[in-house]
């Protein structure tokens, strides 16, 4: 019964988030691509650039290019990921068919382009999270990935992409094409900030003589925990112990320090981890 009601709520909260996630990418695309002439790739830019060439809606373009690809993905994609993706793709578009457009803009370029990016980073990284796709080109990349093996789904994204922003470059100009590079910046940034979360941290690896000092510190002073691996030179032969230890960004300056207060021949490797759930950090929310 806990599992059932378990399984039931992540269902929901998968809901909410793609629903919010896409009305801020519909949002994004509204109320700053739309409005600046800007196109930052995807199915949202094949949508502005016809709209302004032909004054097609966005969303009837959006459902029109969806569709075959959906029907198309219907056999290839696993089951939860290809009905999360519709769910998304459905809602997106009724978005850009109602939303108004908001009067938001600064009247600067930059700093509108930084935001628009952000906002749909932002709402990308929630459908994300929540194991769906906005659909468009990233079912797209998905579909040619299961045809031609040998090219990976981000590159063929890339590819994609890189067509849809020169074709929004030679609709909207040059000008408007770089600054569509710096909202995909911002877009990408974001939404893998929302995927990775704040949970960054820092892999420590230590060779020294001080190993018990060293241990010593960062259990009882950090309050850290730490492995100690058997390890053998290459060059010399000899074998020592290695410390490795997951650190945050604070903590891992003023370690440093006074390792090498300890053993100033001590050898460090500091390694950067993109999230750390456990005791320590933050728990895992699946």
């Amino acid at each position: 019964m806990k599992n059932f009601l378990l399984e039931k709520m992540n269902k929901y909260n998968d809901v909410i988030m793609i629903t919010i996630g896409t009305f801020l990418m519909a949002t994004a695309v509204v109320s700053f691509f739309d409005v600046m002439g800007v196109v930052v790739g995807g199915v949202s830019g094949i949508a502005i650039i016809v709209k302004a060439i032909w004054d097609v809606p966005m969303w009837v373009i959006s459902a029109l290019l969806n569709i075959p690809l959906f029907i198309a993905g219907f056999k290839q994609l696993e089951r939860g990921m290809f009905y999360r993706t519709l769910f998304a793709t459905m809602i997106l578009t009724i978005f850009l068919g109602i939303l108004p457009q908001f009067d938001i803009l600064t009247g600067d370029m930059l700093a509108d382009i930084i935001a628009g990016g952000t906002c749909m980073g932002i709402g990308l990284g929630l459908v994300f999270c929540s194991y769906a796709s906005s659909g468009g080109t990233d079912l797209l990349a998905t579909l040619i990935n299961r045809k031609v093996r040998h090219i990976s789904i981000p590159k063929v994204l890339a590819i994609v992409d890189v067509i849809i922003v020169v074709a929004g470059a030679g609709t909207f100009g040059v000008k408007k094409g770089i600054y569509s590079l710096i909202g995909i910046f911002a877009v990408t940034r974001m939404s893998d900030y929302m995927i990775e979360g704040p949970n960054r941290a820092k892999l420590l690896y230590v060779i020294s003589d001080a190993e018990t000092e060293i241990v010593n510190y960062i259990v009882n002073t950090l309050g850290r925990g730490a492995t100690c691996i058997d390890v053998k030179g290459a060059f010399t032969n000899q074998k020592k112990r290695m410390i490795m230890c997951v650190l945050s960004g604070k903590e891992i300056v003023k370690a440093k320090q006074i390792i090498y207060k300890m053993d100033e021949k001590a050898l460090c490797f500091v390694g950067d981890i993109r999230e750390a759930f456990g005791e320590g950090f933050t728990k895992f929310r699946g």
